[in-house]
């Protein structure tokens, strides 16, 4: 409890064990749907994406963002890039 009698702080409320940590990050429905494919695959192509979201750029951007503001230490990088425009985006530690 707080210095306050009867007043809550954020540390005093528990989390729900129950809920993923997926779950967790405050995205879009298409932007988590993409997310959830990087912990199914670990490497997630742009087709792969643009089934979910013809703009899978804008939800890249969004997952990115929610991760720096978390704090995970991760972030969405792309690690090949195909010469016919094939791409691989994959989940990864971020760079100190």
């Amino acid at each position: 409890m707080s210095p306050v009698y009867g007043q809550l702080t954020f540390e005093d409320i528990l989390l729900n064990p129950s809920v993923e940590v997926a779950e967790e990050l405050r995205l879009s429905r298409q932007a988590y749907a993409i997310y959830k494919l990087f912990f199914k695959f670990g490497r997630v192509s742009n087709t792969q994406m643009q089934e979910i979201a013809m703009q899978y750029n804008a939800r890249i951007f969004e997952i990115r963002e929610a991760l720096k503001r978390e704090r995970t230490g991760k972030t969405i990088a792309l690690v090949h890039k195909g010469p016919a425009g094939l791409n691989y985006y994959s989940l990864v530690n971020e760079r100190s």
